[in-house]
């Protein structure tokens, strides 16, 4: 549209915050655009509090409703930034700034950066005059709200102060560019502040403009607004510790605000005439790709062509064979085209320089792997011809857009490649990425049960009843709420619920946190913020640092206002740096082997067809094997049974909602090929090494070209369609697609069954690149487990010890592997996990109190030579890093077992040891000699001489219960060792079945208390929470009852319990609400039994029926049962008529035996339908 602006009898609102006005603006900006163009207006400005983060989403969103946009910022003024920081205390207003043009634009996007860079405090991006005057040109300043000093001194009867910052103002800006802001709110202040606004801007000779300081669209969102404030004070509408005192604060429409001010009419068309003077274009669709510094006068192109060749002869050897070197000519001369060489060779050059510097980087991630220059530059690892892997799903002629490669580096080694490119091309030019957290109806709901004054109950309660998200998608309240839904009959029925939903809609959708994305780094050849605006986001993933006064100080990072895909859309070069665990698992178990066995393990060079790892994998024996470890992966390689990488690589596709159904089908073809038949024949080409299933996006591909005729970047931009979820764009492509296929012959049928496939795979299909790329990493931890398992195991356990519940799972495991692990001790054992023969020794790392600087001191002193005593340990250790609390921990884990002396006797004469150590070394300090190594004795009350220690021990169960408390887990024995069997019998499932039972299922469940704690509730009940545990898995449990229920007082710490209860299904994960409980003692007998029944675990679960008990409800019923229940046992349905007829199921349905999937069988067709055995 035209820069000018028709003013008759319109407005536009100047003074408007969006909901990045974080808890406190609560417009959405498509909403409030479309509103304003709804209402005629020509123009709307956005003003958020001390940000720019939605400018861009402004700026698209006024053009798409053919409206002007102003873009702006309520800036935080302080009267001097630097003693700001410094200052406890000091005044910060408000001062609201739009810009009138470009270079206004620009220097806005340079005051909001500086402001955080050089003024942050307090949470707020805080400039002084001094930025303003640097960044004034093109800007254009209103005096502001309440909140702003030149009001505020109004109000507080201070004119001449007011006077003065107004001049200031005025001199900064310039005189044609301030104008004096009232507004009509309905607060007694503003209306006193308004009436000298108005006589000063007669004497100053500048023009009144009205606004309306908008918070919400409508006037009936203000208790909507209200409870958003609530949410961010963490109060209560009952008693609110912010809001506002009015409902005035809304899009108004041109008749509101005209009679609104009224009495100053020149005050509207001001706003008209701001409108018009404003004027901004933001460039879209822009390449900003910093340039490479290259050497010896080579261009870019030419140094990118050098390292490809150079490459290319790496990879296949020379001469290069000719199908690679076409394929090389035509992606470079691709690139070349686009104008990408520099972003090749930036991507070259960090992923260099991380494996020169022992950084592990991935094999490759996403459709980067389809690019053969990629496979020569080292920056993927699989051979795209050999795999069959795409180009055009990587780069498309067809769309000029920027690659998009994405990098996984080890975690330890991430921030170190980010520091990297911070040094190469500048600090200034370096930054990652903001990300907005938004409420999803869960969170909302949970909010507003608390505005409301509430319990947590509650509002969990209701959040129970919105369905878990799909695919990364939470449903809307619009589609909890339609008729029939679980959220639909609360709200019918329940007041309160009704009341606390309302609210929650309000907040459905708003933005309730900033933080920083996981892996986005964008990278410039200028200073960032001469482009993007930035900001300090909280770093909570940084180590936990302190200040000089030793409190706790926050760290944070620069990143950019705009999020990811106003990032991209400006043209800048954005780079995804994830960090992956199990590339330092890898790393760390490749060390191992070398220290342990001699053996140096290249992994980007072992055989990809070693039969060991696909015998593990097709057994299921996949526990701590990158992305086939979940139970129901290890049940689809059983099924499978791969014996290729490609099998590995259909795994990583198949196992994804929506695709999972295509599992059996696969399996079947695997396993006989001949029963595969293609409807037509050019789909056996497409689709014969996946057995006919489309589980490849780049299989979509192939048919839209091979068989509708398609351009390769026509095919691209229907996968990209597809793979985006856009439907509408997918209609588009439609027709041409159909016709496509009735050109080539393509018999009508199929051609509808492949469109409909298309529009199935919009939620299941999957990047063959990057399934084959995580496939690989998946075999190479598989390898490494299969042929090097203790090793291997130590390094998961390692990489999880900081994650409490981990460990003792993947100790648990490597029992089951006949892997033993050891205790710690103070002579072996390292920082991490490590193999000790055949065994793996605990990691001092993973022991309570005892940090990295305690162990190293320890490591320090036993190179001398080993510690012979707990005394010896003492004087020789730098107590200053091992402190007496640390010591205690070690002895109480064992990790001085080695040493004479029992634990008990240790921890008895623990305060001689440790005071006579620290004598000794004060003693050593001043340069006296030890009083001990003169012989003599110690008469100076230091704890004693070396007097042997009893070896006097603690019984097994207190041992146990020291262990448990230092590590997390048991090592020298377990409380349920010869019970496991004897509890799987009794109870309905384990206790790590229960995160796949329904929320409010009842359960039997047994196992050990191993924590247990009493709370008294405001209402003066006695209520418990406890930690059950049955070696592998934990689980809170509760219990509500205690002082009217003697059952539930039999649990109590290190008892054996079952306890029978309700599952309540939480984003922690499963707890269980206890309404029964009794010590669970059982008989050598019964014992011996459970362990034989086990022993035969994989025998077929029978259900006799007859057929009258067999309906659709009643086989629906059952499925739904086997569901929960998944195991090893095949189910055998034998159904007695007239004659005797016996089927076995499939595979989908076998099962886990217990008496409470018996139990619930029964419930369906009739007490003693379920049967243990054939």
């Amino acid at each position: 549209m035209s820069s000018g602006v028709s003013s008759k009898g319109q407005v536009v609102h100047l003074h408007v915050h969006s909901e990045h006005s974080v808890l406190d603006g609560a417009c959405n900006i498509k909403e409030m655009t479309a509103r304003a163009a709804e209402l005629e207006m020509p123009a709307l400005a956005l003003t958020d509090h001390g940000v720019m983060n939605g400018s861009l989403e402004m700026y698209k969103a006024c053009k798409a409703n053919q409206i002007k946009p102003i873009l702006g910022i309520e800036a935080y003024f302080v009267d001097d930034r630097v003693k700001a920081k410094e200052m406890g205390r000091y005044e910060r207003n408000h001062l609201t700034l739009l810009a009138e043009n470009n270079t206004g634009f620009a220097n806005l996007v340079a005051l909001s950066s500086e402001g955080f860079l050089e003024g942050y405090h307090r949470g707020k991006a805080n400039v002084d005059m001094d930025l303003l005057e640097r960044h004034s040109e093109g800007v254009i300043a209103l005096t502001g709200c309440l909140q702003a000093r030149f009001v505020k001194r109004l109000v507080e009867d201070r004119p001449d102060e007011a006077r003065e910052h107004l001049d200031q103002l005025i001199q900064v800006f310039g005189p044609e560019q301030v104008y004096l802001e009232v507004q009509k709110n309905g607060l007694s202040d503003q209306d006193k502040a308004n009436e000298q606004i108005a006589r000063i801007a007669r004497e100053v000779g500048r023009p009144l403009v009205g606004t309306a300081d908008v918070h919400y669209l409508h006037r009936e969102d203000y208790n909507n607004h209200t409870a958003l404030l609530c949410v961010q004070t963490k109060s209560t509408l009952d008693d609110p510790k912010m809001s506002f005192d009015t409902n005035e604060f809304y899009l108004k429409d041109a008749e509101e605000m005209h009679s609104d001010f009224a009495e100053w009419p020149e005050a509207i068309p001001s706003t008209i005439e701001i409108a018009e003077r404003s004027d901004i274009e933001i460039p879209l669709g822009q390449i900003l790709l910093p340039s490479f510094p290259t050497e010896n006068g080579e261009t870019e192109s030419q140094m990118l062509r050098r390292l490809v060749e150079e490459g290319l002869k790496k990879r296949y050897g020379d001469p290069v064979p000719a199908e690679a070197r076409e394929r090389m000519e035509f992606e470079l001369g691709v690139i070349e085209e686009m104008g990408f060489p520099a972003y090749f060779l930036i991507v070259w050059d960090f992923i260099h320089y991380a494996k020169e510097n022992g950084i592990s980087v991935g094999p490759g991630r996403g459709s980067a792997a389809g690019s053969i220059v990629s496979y020569s530059l080292g920056i993927t690892d699989l051979d795209p011809v050999e795999h069959d892997l795409l180009f055009e799903r990587f780069l498309n002629p067809g769309r000029k857009s920027m690659p998009d490669i994405d990098i996984d580096f080890s975690v330890r080694g991430r921030d170190k490649m980010i520091q990297y490119v911070t040094k190469k091309y500048g600090s200034d030019s370096v930054a990652q990425i903001i990300t907005f957290g938004k409420m999803a109806p869960r969170a909302a709901v949970r909010d507003a049960a608390r505005v409301h004054g509430f319990d947590y109950s509650t509002g969990d309660r209701l959040a129970k009843e919105i369905p878990e998200p799909i695919m990364g998608r939470s449903p809307s309240f619009a589609e909890c709420l339609k008729e029939g839904e679980d959220l639909r009959k609360t709200y019918d029925s329940d007041a309160d619920a009704a009341k606390i939903i309302d609210t929650a809609r309000g907040l459905e959708g708003k933005i309730r946190n900033t933080s920083i994305h996981a892996a986005a780094v964008v990278i410039s050849g200028r200073p960032l913020k001469e482009i993007v605006p930035l900001q300090l986001v909280e770093d909570k993933s940084a180590p936990a640092a302190t200040g000089e006064d030793g409190k706790p100080v926050k760290q944070y990072k620069t990143v950019t206002q705009y999020s990811m895909g106003p990032v991209e859309e400006i043209g800048l070069l954005k780079m995804d740096f994830l960090g992956l665990r199990n590339l330092d698992v890898i790393d760390d178990a490749v060390d191992i082997i070398k220290r342990s066995r001699g053996v140096e393990i290249k992994i980007d060079e072992i055989p990809l067809d070693d039969p060991v790892t696909y015998e593990m994998l097709a057994n299921g024996d996949s526990v701590g094997v990158f992305q086939l470890e979940s139970d129901g992966m290890r049940e689809a390689m059983r099924k499978v049974v791969p014996t290729e990488f490609d099998d590995i690589t259909a795994l990583v596709s198949l196992y994804r909602p929506g695709a999972m159904s295509e599992i059996p089908k696969y399996a079947k073809g695997k396993h006989d090929p001949a029963s595969v038949e293609y409807s037509d024949p050019r789909l056996k080409e497409i689709t014969e090494s996946t057995y006919g299933c489309f589980l490849y996006q780049e299989q979509l591909m192939a048919v839209a070209k091979q068989m509708a005729g398609f351009e390769p970047s026509e095919a691209d931009d229907l996968r990209k369609a597809i793979g985006k979820k856009k439907r509408e764009l997918m209609a588009e492509m439609k027709p041409k697609f159909m016709e496509g296929l009735a050109a080539s012959g393509t018999d009508p049928t199929l051609a509808a069954f492949l469109w409909s496939t298309n529009e199935a795979a919009a939620d299941y299909s999957f990047n063959k690149s990057h399934a084959a790329c995580y496939a690989l990493i998946s075999y190479r931890t598989a390898y490494l487990k299969a042929n090097y398992p203790a090793e291997y195991m130590a390094a998961v356990i390692s990489s999880v010890m900081s994650t409490k519940d981990k460990v003792p799972f993947f100790v648990s495991h490597c029992s089951s592997m006949g892997i033993q692990v050891l205790p710690p001790d103070v002579n072996i054992s390292d920082h991490s996990f490590v193999v000790d023969g055949s065994d793996i020794r605990f990691g001092l790392d993973a022991v309570k109190n005892v940090g990295y600087s305690a162990v190293e001191a320890i490591i320090r002193a036993r190179e001398e030579k080993p510690f012979e005593s707990l005394w010896d340990f003492c004087e020789r250790v730098d107590n200053r890093a091992v402190n007496k609390r640390a010591v205690e921990c070690l002895v109480k884990c064992g990790a001085f077992d080695s040493l004479p002396g029992s634990r008990q006797g240790m921890l008895e004469r623990l305060p001689d040891a440790t005071a006579a150590g620290a004598k000794s070394q004060s003693d050593q300090m001043l340069g006296q000699e030890s009083i001990f190594s003169l012989g003599g004795v110690d008469e100076s009350g230091g704890g004693g001489s070396h007097e042997p220690i009893s070896e006097v021990e603690f019984d097994q169960k207190e041992l146990l219960a020291l262990e448990k408390e230092t590590m997390g887990t048991f090592l020298s024995s377990h409380p349920l060792d010869g019970l496991k069997e004897a509890i799987l019998a009794e109870a309905d499932c384990s206790l790590g079945d229960l995160a796949h039972q329904k929320d409010g299922s009842r359960v039997k469940v047994g196992g050990l208390v191993t924590a247990y704690k009493k709370v008294r509730t405001r209402a003066g009940k006695q209520i418990a929470f406890a930690t059950l545990s049955d070696i592998e898995h934990d689980i809170e449990i509760m219990l509500f009852n205690l002082e009217d229920s003697e059952k539930q007082q039999l649990v109590q710490l290190d008892e054996v319990v079952m306890v029978k209860g309700t599952i309540d299904q939480s984003e922690e994960g499963a707890k269980l609400k206890v309404r029964d409980a009794e010590i669970f003692s059982p008989s050598e007998a019964q014992i011996e039994k459970a362990k034989e029944v086990y022993a035969k675990k994989n025998e077929p679960f029978v259900v006799r029926v007859v057929p009258e008990q067999m309906s659709l409800d009643t086989l629906e019923e059952m499925k739904s049962v086997f569901g929960q229940h998944q195991g090893d046992s095949d189910v055998v349905m034998v159904v007695d008529g007239e004659r005797e007829h016996r089927l076995k199921l499939g595979p989908d349905y076998r099962v886990r035996t217990s008496p409470g999937l018996s139990t619930e069988i029964d419930q369906i067709f009739g007490q003693g339908t379920a049967a243990r055995a054939a």
